[in-house]
């Protein structure tokens, strides 16, 4: 995909970035954001926003804070003030990715055994079993809609099962879970807002019928999947509620999926764009998880995150005080050209590779090695069925500045 560029001079350019407006994104910036987070890294690297919120886009201040110990995620008033009371600000405000330790710490340590290094590992054969029998049913010069027919239907799937509910709930639980995210991009409407009041109230009634059956089961093996291990920590006196049980639920079946079914479509999109990289993806043998890093660090599907400082900073020259919301601009940060040669270059070749595509500090991402395992063995494998793929259609991005998706990516596979 060409780079757009955005003609101007010098003297404009800082107008240009000072212009800038996260809530009336310019045309054309979901198929492209870069240059605007160019003109921003340059010109306005701590740019204020129509709410009074900072973002932030080099990677040594995302970095920074990030990193932060004082820095919190609790965003109490002002989500109330943006979604008012009911199931949606319960939902972001209970959760574990809106929680500041201890209560973090407190909940993630519950689930963190099935996210770790070990356990994701073990996972292996059952994502390739998977992956083989989803590829081996389609046939030869078949039309499929990827991130529907593929990508979304392996991933959840996937978590589906670690969560200890139906794989056939799969296309509820993804509706859900658009609907209830949706509202944390910068500019919603009031429907978009009772649309996620609505499907975090079913989402939670749904998970709480799952709930009920585990908790009438005479004993309970903690290490089944993740309802069982909640329900197991709450048997053993463990200090969490149950609001906190059902959003963490939701929070594993979102995250277990969303992400990830994002970077795998967005990098068969971005490989078909660049058939270079292309032909050495499909040579890449044991360097491919080089290449899953580069891929990662190069779409960024989580595009944005925040932080509120508690203490005066500094950030590219500017003093912040206490109390001020930040907008982290992670894409934007993985293509910071004081840390990534040519870093509007996807180069699977790229090392070393610091991106901080799944974060940094406590609220690292619990699924990250979930995302790099799936994608390590389904992008291959579709390589290996298919030397042949085209595009039957456009592109189509999904509607969010926050994460970096396709809604619809047309492909013709041939064997």
């Amino acid at each position: 995909m060409a780079q757009t560029t955005i003609d101007m001079d010098d003297a404009d350019a800082a107008k240009k970035a000072n212009a800038f407006n996260m809530f009336a994104i310019p045309e054309g910036y979901l198929a492209d954001p870069y240059p605007w987070f160019r003109l921003l890294r340059d010109h306005d690297p701590v740019h204020e926003n129509p709410d009074g919120s900072l973002l932030i886009t080099r990677y040594a201040d995302v970095k920074e804070v990030w990193r932060d110990l004082t820095a919190v995620v609790d965003k109490r008033d002002q989500f109330r003030a943006k979604f008012g009371e009911g199931p949606l600000l319960e939902h972001h405000t209970t959760g574990m990715l809106f929680r500041d330790p201890p209560d973090h710490d407190r909940l993630r340590a519950i689930v963190n055994p099935f996210f770790a290094t070990q356990s994701v590992a073990s996972l292996r054969p059952v994502v390739e079993k998977l992956t083989r029998d989803l590829l081996d049913s389609f046939e030869d010069g078949v039309e499929i809609e990827f991130v529907g027919d593929v990508a979304f239907k392996l991933t959840i799937a996937v978590i589906c099962n670690m969560l200890g509910v139906p794989v056939e709930d799969g296309n509820r639980i993804q509706q859900y879970g658009k609907r209830l995210l949706y509202p944390l991009n910068p500019s919603v409407s009031a429907q978009d807002i009772a649309d996620g009041h609505e499907a975090v109230a079913l989402f939670k009634d749904y998970l709480a019928g799952h709930l009920a059956r585990v908790r009438s089961q005479a004993r309970v093996d903690g290490s089944a999947n993740i309802l069982s291990a909640l329900v197991d920590a709450e048997r053993r006196g463990a200090d969490i509620s149950e609001t906190e049980i059902l959003h963490m639920c939701i929070i594993a079946l979102n995250g277990g999926h969303e992400s990830t079914t994002n970077l795998i479509a967005m990098s068969i999109h971005m490989l078909l764009e660049h058939p270079d990289q292309l032909a050495l993806f499909r040579a890449a043998g044991d360097d491919i998880h080089v290449a899953i890093e580069e891929l990662i660090r190069f779409i960024s599907p989580i595009q944005f995150q925040g932080r509120r400082i508690t203490r005066p900073t500094t950030l590219s020259g500017t003093d912040i005080a206490p109390n001020t919301e930040i907008v982290f601009g992670v894409a934007s940060a993985n293509h910071d050209d004081r840390v990534f040669d040519a870093p509007e270059r996807l180069d699977l070749t790229r090392k070393p590779n610091a991106h901080i595509g799944f974060g940094a500090g406590v609220h690292v991402c619990i699924g990250r090695a979930l995302a790099k395992l799936e994608t390590s063995i389904v992008l291959p494998a579709v390589m290996r069925h298919f030397p042949r793929i085209e595009r039957a259609g456009p592109a189509l991005y999904a509607p969010s500045i926050r994460f970096r998706g396709l809604s619809a990516l047309p492909l013709r596979l041939y064997r």
